[in-house]
Formats: C-alpha cells, sequence, structure tokens
C-alpha cells in the first residue's frame, strides 16, 4: 500500500491497527476490508446504540478509506501513542 503520495510505502501493520482502531470506536462488527487501488473499502455492521428503539440491532455500512484517509488515521493514531509515552 502506497500513501498519499503514491511514493512510499505504508507498513500493513500500522494501516490496520489505524483502521482497526476506528472500527472499534464505530462499533463496527462483521467486516470485510478489500484493499483497492484508492485504498481500504470496509463494509459492515455497526452495532446500534442501547438507546435507540429500533427493532434492528445493527445497521449496514460501506466506507472507502482513500489512500489520504489512510494517512490522517495513522497520523492519529501515532499521536495518540507519542502522548501515552
Amino acid at each position: 500500500m502506497l500513501d498519499h503520495s503514491g511514493t512510499a510505502r505504508v507498513r500493513y501493520e500500522d494501516a490496520f491497527r489505524a483502521v482497526g482502531n476506528y472500527l472499534d470506536q464505530n462499533r463496527f462488527t462483521q467486516v470485510v476490508l478489500v484493499e483497492t487501488p484508492q485504498g481500504f473499502l470496509i463494509k459492515g455492521q455497526i452495532a446500534a446504540d442501547k438507546s435507540v428503539s429500533e427493532q434492528r440491532l445493527s445497521y449496514p455500512e460501506t466506507y472507502l478509506f482513500s489512500n489520504e484517509d489512510i494517512d490522517n488515521l495513522l497520523e492519529s493514531a501515532y499521536e495518540r501513542r507519542r502522548k501515552r509515552e
């Protein structure tokens, strides 16, 4: 996977960790991740908030994380790790 400039490689471990954090924060379940030339296509179910009176417990969501989105997620992840140190 290339960064947004298209010249440098991004480590999959870092990209998956950053995307995984996003998925956890947004309550994704039953996730499918497909790498495309544009980035990562994510399809999954989002767990509904318990306070919602709907009958459904989750709803489907599809999102394309562009390479630029991945770079932004990575920068946020690096910043979180720096704050812990």
